[in-house]
């Protein structure tokens, strides 16, 4: 596997937690049921952006930086915030296995670890447990 297609791959999954901070910003806000659970959340997905941002930098490339704002439907109730989070987990789990797929070594654990979280983050917010998470 050539060192662009694991920064390609990395820069997607930063990507997406950049959007997974910026939705779980979204539901703490407007929906206080589940402000302390997005807290939670959005301290583990702030961890992971700074690491994902010095892999990238150590690939050689410069952090994709976040978006103004995503296309995300504003929450109206707890329902439809944990849709959103779930998608957005869904989405990271996706990228994780590609980078699984594609890397050895210290950028496979990584990934699987994200992976890992991903998945388990997508079970506490109301997904159903999939033997494949990621394969869609």
């Amino acid at each position: 596997m050539s060192t662009a297609t694991e920064l390609r791959l990395t820069q997607r999954w930063l990507a997406l937690e950049h959007e997974a901070i910026w939705t779980l910003g979204l539901v703490g806000a407007r929906v206080p049921a589940l402000a302390d659970a997005a807290e939670d959340a959005l301290a583990t997905h702030s961890t992971t952006r700074d690491r994902l941002s010095d892999a990238v930098r150590k690939l050689g490339g410069s952090p994709v930086a976040t978006q103004p704002s995503y296309d995300v439907a504003e929450p109206t109730n707890a329902a439809t915030g944990r849709t959103l989070v779930r998608d957005v987990e869904s989405r990271i789990a996706a990228a994780c296995v590609r980078l699984v797929a594609a890397t050895t070594d210290q950028a496979r654990d990584r990934a699987v670890r994200g992976l890992r979280a991903a998945a388990v983050a997508e079970v506490r917010w109301g997904g159903e447990p999939d033997p494949f998470p990621g394969l869609d």
